[in-house]
């Protein structure tokens, strides 16, 4: 059964590979490659969502893990692949864990952690209690890239032989 998303991922993968592989003369340039590989990369792992739910014969077209996690639920069906996937989003520390954040700080709008005063000599106050933020890098990129190629090359396998 040919799956329309192996396409996708496989595209956003390579896009993020070479996004990495650009020397930037300035720190905006940087800071755009890097947002750009964020980009590609939860591209890549939303189509992979979407290869999943293909894979797993669910009925549906979805790339969210929710979405994929409740159908299988609601038929009484398992899958190792989706735990596996739910496991690592739930972990603050993984590496899916921190794209999905760095993903989510890239496309919300600033948050107001200072707030404006008419005094200058008040000192800014800053929400404590907000997420911190993900400190994005190329090594930081790079692990990211190499987890979720690898983590797309074993679930596939481990689909291949079901």
């Amino acid at each position: 059964m040919s799956n329309p998303h192996t396409g996708q991922v496989v595209s956003a993968l390579r896009k993020t590979q070479l996004l990495l592989q650009f020397s930037s003369e300035t720190p905006l340039q940087r800071v755009a490659l890097e947002e750009a590989a964020v980009l590609q990369l939860w591209k890549a792992y939303r189509a992979f969502l979407a290869e999943l739910s293909h894979q797993l014969q669910l009925g549906l077209a979805s790339d969210s893990l929710q979405v994929i996690a409740d159908s299988l639920e609601s038929q009484g069906r398992a899958s190792i692949e989706v735990k596996e996937l739910q496991q690592l989003s739930e972990e603050p520390c993984s590496w899916l864990s921190q794209l999905l954040q760095a993903w989510t700080q890239l496309v919300s709008a600033p948050s107001n952690t200072e707030v404006k005063h008419n005094s200058p000599n008040l000192i800014p106050l800053h929400n404590l209690a907000a997420s911190e933020l993900v400190t994005i890098s190329d090594e930081v990129l790079l692990q990211w890239h190499a987890s979720l190629s690898e983590l797309v090359r074993r679930q596939r396998a481990n689909l291949e032989e079901c």
